[in-house]
């Protein structure tokens, strides 16, 4: 019984940290790979070297590296491909790269290119973090800087001066503290709601609304970023000789309503015949963004159509990232420019105050 019950904790942590093999693992793992694998080592050969460099001679017996090690080599040495033995452990996408990689005889560069999609990933989660977080803080402090004004500046200011007798920058702060104090919660809940309701709508909202919105943020800034994903994934699995509809297909696992709305629409259109760039164009959704498409028209009449599209998607990435960058650059100036000129408003409104009463009335 105390075995069981020790076989069954056990299961349960390593399953746990076999969660733990994420982005930067992934990285570290297929860096090992193609480490050993230049230097002429087997890869079940290698998958055992890592697992033992990662494992520290079993000191560290539940790193998610010597884990999945473990795993897929005991599948690989059963004359499992390595492809399928990663299937548990990476991404689909990253999973048909390295099969690919497997037909062509040219490991290292897949694992070279699951990398590449890793770090663009990264990046893209990055620049959201950063560009949400600081505007988040900053409008934040104008809310309680609006209920502070609301609950303490203005009614200490009307203790002395009526509001009939307020004038200029001081009547604009009891106006200011008039409309927070009776409509500022509704306008917050409404404001929250509105702003969730957007956020929640981005993975899922479909349809031709959904088009009209990608003109506006945030669901333009969402297209952006995901479409530059969706050009560098779709490039990179046509360097690994994978076809555009099988390309197009293990892109439609897993992915969001959204997301498979638009690959559906462009699957169709590459399965009846039409070039990549006709078919994101005759899909209707302006997807990955109207000057890509327009590229991509000219790109895909040529020969070389997969070392073309690799080109330009890791312009296209950049390319969004700056305007993306730009863009969120842009609302955070705007949104501290909105708090100083409140806190300015403050002072000038206190000020002119007490000039008011200090000036007798005739």
């Amino acid at each position: 019984m105390l075995a069981r019950l020790l076989d069954g904790w056990s299961s349960l942590v390593e399953a746990y940290y076999s969660k733990q093999f994420g982005s930067a693992e992934r990285i570290q793992f297929y860096e090992s790979l193609t480490a050993l694998l230049e230097n002429g080592v087997g890869v079940n050969d290698a998958l055992n070297e890592i697992r033992t460099i990662y494992n520290d001679d079993g000191r560290q017996r539940y790193h998610p590296i010597a884990l999945a090690c473990a795993d897929i080599g005991e599948k690989v040495g059963n004359g499992k491909k390595l492809a399928e033995s990663c299937n548990a452990w990476v991404p689909y996408q990253e999973m048909a790269i390295i099969a690919a990689g497997e037909r062509s005889g040219n490991l290292t560069q897949a694992f070279s290119d699951c990398i590449r999609l890793i770090e663009a990933r990264q990046k893209i989660q990055s620049l959201i973090l950063s560009s949400a977080l600081y505007p988040a803080i900053t409008w934040t402090l104008m809310a309680y800087l609006l209920h502070i004004i609301a609950t303490r500046v203005v009614p200490a200011m009307a203790r002395s001066t009526p509001p009939e007798h307020m004038t200029g920058t001081s009547y604009l702060l009891y106006l200011i503290a008039t409309y927070v104090n009776h409509y500022g919660l509704i306008t917050l809940i409404a404001l929250v709601v509105l702003l969730i309701g957007a956020l929640v709508s981005l993975p899922y909202l479909t349809g031709p609304l959904r088009v009209r919105l990608e003109r506006l943020p945030p669901w333009s800034i969402y297209k952006a970023l995901h479409g530059s994903t969706f050009l560098l994934n779709i490039a990179v699995m046509l360097r690994a000789n994978i076809n555009q509809v099988e390309a197009l297909d293990a892109l439609m696992i897993n992915a969001t309503p959204w997301l498979r709305e638009r690959l559906l629409a462009v699957s169709y259109g590459v399965e009846i015949g039409k070039n990549f760039g006709v078919a994101l164009k005759l899909a209707g959704h302006e997807f990955p963004d109207k000057t890509a498409i327009h590229f991509l028209c000219v790109l895909a009449t040529r020969k070389s159509f997969a070392d073309a599209i690799s080109r330009f998607a890791n312009r296209w990435l950049d390319t969004s990232l700056k305007n993306v960058e730009l863009y969120t650059n842009s609302f955070l100036l705007f949104s501290i420019g909105a708090i100083g000129s409140l806190m300015i408003l403050v002072l000038v409104g206190t000020y002119s105050m007490q000039d008011a009463i200090s000036t007798p009335l005739h």
